[in-house]
């Protein structure tokens, strides 16, 4: 009797994404490469730059309908790598009729929300959004303490922040009661 290895009908794990290599100059001027293929912009006689990197990786994965790997090359000799994931493009059947507001749904509170924008921020990169509730006073050791009241959130004293990781752009505006 024959043993049979079943090690080698298994399918292989590991995972094969696209590559995208991108080298930045100190100019900011960006050169791509895409699994090892030039990667050179869609209009002739321009080049991919820091301004343009929104663009660059709509293109890169096809806009966002493709995951891929990103390592972005710094002049200075630092690396930074990223996952693109692609999106899911959810579909609405247009014969499936809505539902009818249940009483749990009429009941239920409403969100409010509210948008903040703010330029300056370079395209693509990541931006935190922070929410302030007060401020204090740096001491002259270089530290800083806050005590923070939670009821302030509601309050008028509260303010949201945009801050670009890369940019350090804040943009701060004041919540209204």
């Amino acid at each position: 009797m024959s043993k049979r290895n079943t090690r080698s009908s298994l399918p292989d794990p590991s995972v094969d994404l696209p590559i995208a290599s991108i080298s930045v100059d100190e100019r900011g001027a960006m050169h791509v490469t895409y699994d090892g293929h030039e990667f050179p912009p869609s209009t002739p006689d321009t080049e991919w730059s820091r301004g343009r990197f929104g663009d660059l990786l709509d293109a890169l994965s096809a806009h966002r309908t493709r995951t891929l790997r990103v390592e972005v090359h710094e002049y200075d000799g630092s690396v930074f790598t990223d996952i693109i994931h692609a999106t899911r493009s959810e579909r609405i059947e247009d014969e499936v009729p809505l539902p009818s507001a249940t009483r749990r749904a009429r009941h239920r509170t409403t969100h409010q929300l509210i948008e903040i924008r703010g330029s300056g921020f370079i395209p693509g990169e990541d931006v935190t959004i922070a929410l302030m509730l007060s401020s204090a006073e740096g001491a002259a050791d270089g530290t800083a303490r806050a005590v923070v009241d939670l009821s302030h959130i509601a309050g008028q004293n509260a303010e949201l922040l945009l801050i670009g990781r890369i940019s350090g752009v804040i943009v701060v505006e004041r919540l209204q009661s």
